[in-house]
């Protein structure tokens, strides 16, 4: 087998990883829902795909969710949530706007491994050690 006729090989096998590359983070991406949560909706319905049909508080979203699914919040003081599966919670304005308040009463929110939590301020959050996030 000559240079030549290697590198044609190897670039149709390039190209071929690359194409395949695309189409798993395609279907990944596909595969992934993103859940609304607004503090002030008046009709909140089942799946929270919009905003027009947002959660009124987190939980609701997370507990719809599947693991992969991405949790948007706009402003507001919420409650403290559970997230047993690995979702992102991600606050539309930051910290400032978007509060989780333990209520004195536990954490302020559990997450499992591989869950991510951005955009947030914790606020009251109890516990003897990891008060804010366990």
């Amino acid at each position: 087998m000559n240079m030549k006729m290697m590198q044609t090989i190897l670039s149709r096998v390039m190209r071929r990883t690359v194409v395949l590359a695309w189409v798993c983070l395609a279907v990944g991406q596909a595969w992934a829902a993103v859940r609304y949560v607004n503090l002030n909706n008046p009709a909140p319905a089942p799946p929270y795909g919009t905003w027009a049909s947002a959660a009124t508080n987190i939980q609701d979203a997370i507990d719809v969710a599947a693991g992969g699914d991405e949790i948007v919040v706009i402003n507001g003081i919420y409650n403290r949530v559970v997230a047993a599966q690995p979702v992102t919670l991600r606050s539309v304005n930051g910290p400032e706007p978007t509060v989780i308040d333990g209520a004195s009463a536990g954490r302020c929110v559990y997450l499992a491994s591989g869950a991510a939590l951005v955009g947030f301020t914790l606020t009251n959050g109890y516990a003897r050690t990891g008060g804010g996030v366990w």
